[in-house]
């Protein structure tokens, strides 16, 4: 909902428009709305109707997780019977995108009422992806329908959402502006990066006032020096990660001004400019760059003062100081010429240095097959700082003989600690769809094939790939291939990877594959359970192996144990239980011992909840993974991403973590007693 009018005047004014408040002042965002197609929809604004096959609810939106979207194929044509017909102009805005580049496209909006049908808005000019594009119209008095008209091609068309109605009186400000938190760590290398967001709000569009300034306090933050700039950006209710190649910021419209940071700035600091504010709410983001040499070792603490709008001063209600992680960036979209990086796994070496795998796709963010190798990066001081993109597996170099490869991925990583070799495993397609392998052979025409590259020199160099499908893999199985993240080395030297295979029905199930002679020879265990996937393993202090494994039945993970290395497991205690809930999607398991205070600690990432994305968040466990209490809970980053990740130690007092964004890999270092002490808080 818009701003709940207070103030007797205004809404016996918006009675006189023959508006009611909540038709007044609700934003229309779908996200109540059931998915699927429909042909009739009650909406904020009245009943919306059309034919079969022209709209349906879902895809994501510029809010929330839900839209309006309009298919082509002919035209089509969605009616909004508006349940408050206004007396006077009232003025209409939503966020669109096109979800085709190709022609025709036309998009437009007509108003229809007792003074006949009038075209409002022309969206020829809307803008492909993104809800890059604003929709402003004003309503004539007297609508009683807004009809929508598309034309695009077949099974393509227009997304819409936060449909918002405004009566035509003078804006005025609500004195209360309210801030929110959530937790989002900035990222170097990453340029503005949402710190904390406060909500002007207003009501009416008439005689708009401007914001003039945003006054903060980042007294707390241990180097200020550490920030390049700051930046107040208007944006929506929610944070959204900043990667990519796009420049900050992208609409230099929506951006009330920078300030950057000087050696000897004093920590209260003031970004002024000329905002002109929107009806309803305006949710202006505190953003900041990174110089690329700050620490990860501090946070960066702000706290918002107060607001100037109108030259009014207006106190911020119940500020307090935020504080954020710094973490960087050891990918993003553009580095080695490629558009995203996806499946992160991270390992310390035997001389201390971290080194992060990856899936390089080169052309889009899409699974195999797909122009895809296997990247490396090498940190040697705990993380601040990684070295460029280099290949660790190449799919040409997998079977040269082969021409036509189609891309290798998903990768994991093991050091053994015997010897100080550093394994990666990966799936290799070839010619064809790994997700379409077939059983019966395992020939790389059939079906996707395990590869094995190794280094011997701390990861700067990689070794020609081996293929060990025909040793791991049984030709009943349609595939088998490893689970992404990182694989261990248990006590007695055996080398353990988590796996996958579909059996001869196509059915998934998670198990490992082993090497009891340095990676000489390997083997595949059984399946754990039917309809598990990506997996992630740890020893046990009683030497089993624990597998802990993501369920396409939803809701939580699949957790067992074997003690004969995969050829029989039993189920364990926390298997399908809400700690250590997930809405399927990979997790990282490690195992660390000797951490200060705490002996043996088993940690666990993934995205905890059961709907979406999002709320990355790192457990631990002090009794051998048999509990993860919510006091050891801690929530990294709140924000929607890709949401895999993988665990390292950096150092006997912190713990790393490598995880998506939304086409980046971002690192963050994080000290064991924030886990331990962690309340279920960040």
């Amino acid at each position: 909902m818009r701003l709940p009018l207070n103030n007797l005047t205004v809404l016996s004014l918006l009675c006189a428009l023959g508006m009611s408040m909540t038709g007044a002042l609700g934003t229309e965002s779908f996200e109540q709305a059931k998915r699927g197609k429909f042909t009739s929809l009650q909406t904020e604004y009245g009943p919306l109707s059309c034919a079969d096959g022209v709209a349906e609810i879902g895809g994501t939106g510029k809010t929330g997780n839900s839209s309006l979207r309009m298919f082509g194929g002919k035209d089509a044509e969605l009616k909004l019977d508006l349940k408050d017909v206004p007396t006077t102009e009232v003025r209409l805005s939503a966020w669109a995108e096109r979800w085709t580049g190709q022609a025709p496209f036309e998009f437009s909006i007509t108003a229809v009422g007792s003074q006949g049908e009038k075209e409002i808005y022309d969206g020829k000019n809307i803008k492909t992806g993104g809800f890059k594009t604003k929709i402003e119209a004003r309503v004539p008095a007297g609508t009683r329908s807004l009809v929508f008209k598309l034309t695009a091609p077949e099974n393509k068309g227009l997304k819409l959402d936060d449909l918002f109605i405004v009566p035509s009186i003078p804006m005025k400000v609500d004195p209360r502006v309210e801030m929110s938190a959530p937790v989002a760590p900035v990222i170097k290398r990453i340029p503005g990066n949402p710190v904390l967001s406060v909500n002007v709000k207003t009501e009416g569009c008439l005689n708009p006032v401007s914001l003039n300034a945003v006054n903060l306090d980042f007294s707390g933050t241990a180097r200020l020096a550490d920030i390049e700039s700051v930046t107040v950006v208007r944006g929506g209710e929610k944070p959204e990660f900043p990667e990519g190649a796009v420049t900050f910021p992208e609409d230099p419209a929506q951006v009330l001004g920078t300030v950057r940071i000087s050696g000897g700035m004093k920590p209260r600091i003031s970004v002024r400019g000329n905002l002109e504010l929107e009806p309803g709410d305006n949710h202006l983001w505190v953003c900041v760059t990174m110089k690329d040499g700050a620490s990860l070792d501090g946070k960066v603490v702000v706290r918002p003062a107060s607001v100037v709008a109108g030259n009014k001063l207006m106190k911020v209600a119940d500020a307090a100081p935020v504080a954020q992680r710094i973490g960087v960036a050891v990918v993003k979209p553009g580095d080695f010429n490629s558009k995203f990086y996806r499946i992160p796994g991270l390992v310390r070496t035997k001389k201390g240095t971290l080194l992060a795998v990856y899936d390089i796709r080169y052309n889009h963010s899409g699974d195999l097959p797909a122009n895809i190798d296997v990247g490396v990066s090498r940190s040697t001081d705990g993380g601040r700082t990684w070295s460029d993109v280099k290949i660790a597996v190449d799919d040409s170099k997998i079977d040269p003989a082969r021409k036509d490869a189609k891309g290798v991925g998903d990768p994991a990583i093991l050091l053994d600690e015997k010897n100080g070799r550093v394994w990666v495993a990966a799936i290799w397609s070839y010619r064809h769809s790994i997700w379409g392998s077939k059983s019966g052979d395992n020939s790389p025409e059939t079906c996707g094939q395990l590869v094995l590259a190794s280094s011997d020199d701390d990861g700067l160099t990689w070794s020609k790939p081996v293929n060990i499908t025909e040793q791991t893999k049984d030709k009943d199985w349609r595939i088998l291939f490893n689970g992404p993240g990182n694989g261990i080395c248990m006590k007695d030297g055996t080398l353990v990877f988590a796996a996958q295979y579909w059996d001869g029905k196509g059915v998934p199930w998670s198990t490992i594959v082993y090497s009891k002679d340095q990676g000489k020879t390997w083997h595949c265990g059984t399946g754990v359970s039917q309809q598990t996937t990506e997996a992630q393993v740890i020893e046990l202090k009683d030497g089993s192996i624990m597998i802990n494994a993501r369920c396409n039945w939803g809701g939580s993970r699949v957790v067992g144990v074997t003690r004969d290395l995969g050829r029989t497991w039993e189920k364990h205690p926390t298997s399908r239980t809400a700690q250590l809930r997930e809405p399927v999607c990979q997790g990282s398991l490690l195992a660390v011992d000797a951490v200060p205070g705490a002996g043996k600690l088993v940690l666990f990432s993934n995205p905890n909840t059961t709907s979406g994305r999002s709320h990355m968040t790192l457990k631990a466990s002090v009794d051998d993974a048999s509990s993860w209490l919510e006091d050891k809970w801690l929530l990294y980053d709140e924000r929607g991403c890709w949401g895999y990740s993988c665990l390292a130690p950096v150092d006997k007092n912190h713990i790393g973590v490598l995880y998506e964004g939304r086409g980046a890999l971002n690192f963050l270092k994080i000290p064991y007693k924030d886990v331990l002490n962690a309340g279920g808080g960040h």
